[in-house]
């Protein structure tokens, strides 16, 4: 059971890196993508996801249905490869859904190229959204307006071979580490291994994994407010190089081949193939093949252990429900909405297939028929979900990626993929990086 549970991850695994850079062609030859909406007489709505999420889906509509008989859905679903590709064609041909699951890293652009519908004018009416938390309800909103409401409460979280690090006798840190407990353990599991186990896979090119955390802990964002330029520092980055530089020297992380075959493949992640024990992939968890009979567990990214260091982790949305702004049926998307959200039955056919449930109350209806992994997930998420919503030195949650997010990251990950391999030194990568970014957010 896959659970979706960062942005950047869900592309990750998704494999729509691609649909981002296709976004911009693609709406602007419709001008703004406002399309003629639907002239079916049926509420047309659309979602990407496996078969399991499929079957919950059509149940969740089936028990609607029932209770709203006028309304009649006529619903379509497919993989998330060619998911936004079809979409903007949709857009392009005015055959747009009524309603559709929509990408968090992808619901800013398209609110800002009009093709979304604010909904903010239901909520507290036909939308209810009781007992969702303002920081998650933020995964959905765009330059002050809801576009979207969340599926569940996305994380980002290690997921760790807990049964292997036993066999070596060592124990789960505490969920309150630190970056410097990170090292230590890591260090350990190589060290009890005999070298044969690294501790962490190398988090130097990571982003919404851990990279960003790190700098929300220096009180920075990733990006700047308004999307056209990088919010961290020159510093803040240098100084997350050097500790992965300093991770692989002592061999706390894997060497940098080790890493650039893993990129993309979650197959040759380092967990998965028995090479390490802790992972900032989101997706290793529902889809580790090879660390299936490991007894998984998970904790927060580790928090900041300098004087002034701030609450890092944020709370994301999972994946977002959306109605088109051309539709004539946003009304009735909207009842489905908040179906989804609130209906206990549909609560119960989704589990975790749409990611932890938004709220206290789904959570509660879902806990007894959850497997052990998934009850230890669901309760690192809803840890981190309290910790955040305590904290008074928190950031607020990021805002939703700008166009050319995805070229960032990727670039991240290169530039620290160049230090590991040797072929730049710190200094001369940051400047190339730097460089490079501020060109991508201005074009």
């Amino acid at each position: 059971m896959g659970t979706e549970i960062s942005r950047r991850g869900l592309l990750r695994i998704g494999g729509g890196l691609a649909a981002t850079g296709a976004l911009t062609s693609a709406l602007a030859a419709c001008s703004g993508g406002t399309g003629a909406g639907s002239t079916s007489s049926k509420l047309t709505m659309t979602w990407w996801g496996s078969d399991e999420r499929h079957a919950a889906y059509k149940k969740a509509l089936a028990a609607f249905q029932k209770k709203n008989p006028s309304i009649k859905v006529q619903a379509t679903y497919q993989g998330y490869d060619g998911y936004f590709d079809k979409f903007n064609t949709n857009i392009a041909g005015g055959s747009a859904p009524d309603l559709l699951q929509m990408d968090t890293a992808l619901v800013a652009q398209y609110a800002r190229k009009g093709v979304l519908a604010p909904i903010d004018s239901y909520v507290g009416k036909s939308l209810d959204l009781t007992g969702f938390s303002k920081t998650l309800l933020a995964a959905g909103t765009v330059d002050g307006k809801l576009y979207g409401v969340p599926s569940g409460i996305g994380v980002n979280q290690l997921t760790i071979n807990r049964s292997g690090l036993e066999d070596l006798g060592l124990k789960l840190p505490d969920a309150e580490w630190t970056w410097a407990d990170l090292k230590s353990i890591s260090q350990q599991v190589y060290k009890k291994s005999g070298g044969k186990t690294y501790g962490v896979d190398d988090g130097g090119g990571s982003t919404l994994q851990c990279f960003e955390i790190f700098a929300r802990e220096k009180g920075q964002q990733f990006f700047s407010d308004d999307g056209k330029k990088l919010g961290f520092t020159s510093d803040t980055l240098q100084e997350w190089w050097e500790y992965w530089a300093e991770m692989r020297k002592i061999h706390a992380s894997g060497p940098a081949a080790l890493t650039s075959a893993a990129h993309n493949d979650l197959t040759k992640n380092a967990v998965v193939i028995g090479k390490a024990l802790f992972t900032f992939d989101s997706g290793v968890y529902g889809a580790g093949g090879s660390i299936t009979d490991a007894q998984l567990d998970f904790l927060p990214t580790p928090q900041g252990d300098w004087s002034g260091a701030r609450e890092g982790n944020f709370v994301n949305g999972g994946v977002l429900l959306s109605a088109t702004k051309a539709s004539k049926k946003v009304a009735d998307s909207v009842k489905i909405m908040s179906f989804i959200a609130q209906d206990a039955t549909a609560i119960k056919d989704f589990q975790l297939l749409r990611g932890i449930p938004p709220t206290e109350k789904a959570r509660n209806l879902i806990a007894s028929g959850l497997t052990e992994t998934d009850k230890l997930n669901m309760a690192n998420a809803d840890y981190i979900s309290k910790r955040v919503s305590k904290a008074t030195n928190a950031l607020a949650a990021p805002a939703a990626p700008p166009q050319g997010a995805d070229q960032i990251w990727d670039l991240l990950f290169q530039s620290n993929l160049a230090v590991a391999f040797g072929k730049k030194t710190i200094k001369a990568q940051l400047s190339e990086f730097f460089d490079q970014a501020a060109g991508i957010l201005s074009a």
